[in-house]
């Protein structure tokens, strides 16, 4: 090799240097992840306090928890009240509206794709289907299910068993899990499922018994069995807290707090 050739190798290898190498996405190992145990910041007496949760948030600064409850009138119109929670001292106090912070924080949580990894993305499946009537009336209370009175029974409970329901179902699956499912409207984003914050490669959601499970980008998870009736998890800002809404009774929850290292 001549003195310009290697010249050109020895200025290539310097150039070379100065490039930063190349970003890899942060690829978390959910079974290493020490959980703690899930302690009560507040207990919620729905019923006292009109309303059921249906938003957690935690604040920037991980000081404060909003809780939103809302109630629903019979053509499903909804009336929303604002609570801000103190972590620290379990306080709480009503707002007039939302956090500013509110917006902010719900679409980096309940969006379709990770904050830490902008390839691991939910899929939404929504499909409609012909859903055959099962519950076929008997006997004695046929005749309140029978447009025509006339008809006898044989006829009524044939027409019964062929009646067909169009169906829509809705489902939000991430790397072989259901995070969330809906029948007959689409999925409320966030309310079973919440990303951990960049750059923690995490998800939180509910499982289809109730519990609270953590995932990682290849699909592992973690189940917390000491939960159950879990509704609305929610990750601190600094991804080391995760807090969630559990139900105690018909018209009774708990806010639940529990670390993650």
């Amino acid at each position: 090799m001549n003195q310009l050739a290697l010249c050109a190798v020895a200025l290539a290898l310097v150039a070379g240097g100065d490039q930063a190498p190349p970003k890899q996405e942060s690829t978390g190992d959910v079974t290493r992840l020490s959980v703690g145990t899930p302690s009560t910041l507040r207990d919620i007496d729905a019923g006292a306090v009109r309303g059921i949760p249906t938003r957690l948030a935690w604040s920037m600064d991980d000081k404060y928890l909003y809780l939103r409850l809302s109630t629903f009138d019979r053509w499903a119109n909804e009336t929303v009240r604002h609570i801000l929670i103190d972590v620290k001292a379990a306080e709480p106090r009503t707002l007039g509206d939302e956090p500013g912070w509110l917006g902010r924080y719900w679409n980096a949580k309940a969006g379709l794709v990770s904050p830490a990894i902008p390839t691991w993305k939910i899929s939404v499946d929504s499909r409609d289907e012909q859903v055959r009537t099962t519950n076929v009336p008997r006997e004695g209370n046929i005749g309140q299910f029978t447009s025509d009175p006339g008809s006898g029974l044989e006829e009524t409970v044939r027409k019964a068993a062929q009646a067909q329901q169009k169906t829509l179902f809705e489902d939000y699956r991430l790397s072989g899990h259901t995070i969330s499912s809906s029948i007959n409207e689409h999925v409320a984003a966030g309310r079973t499922y919440a990303w951990a914050p960049a750059p923690r490669p995490f998800m939180a959601f509910v499982t289809e018994k109730g519990r609270l499970a953590l995932m990682d980008s290849t699909g592992r998870t973690v189940e917390l069995k000491d939960t159950k009736d879990v509704r609305l998890p929610a990750w601190s800002e600094s991804g080391l807290r995760l807090a969630f809404v559990q139900q105690s009774g018909r018209e009774s929850c708990s806010i639940k707090i529990v670390d993650v290292r």
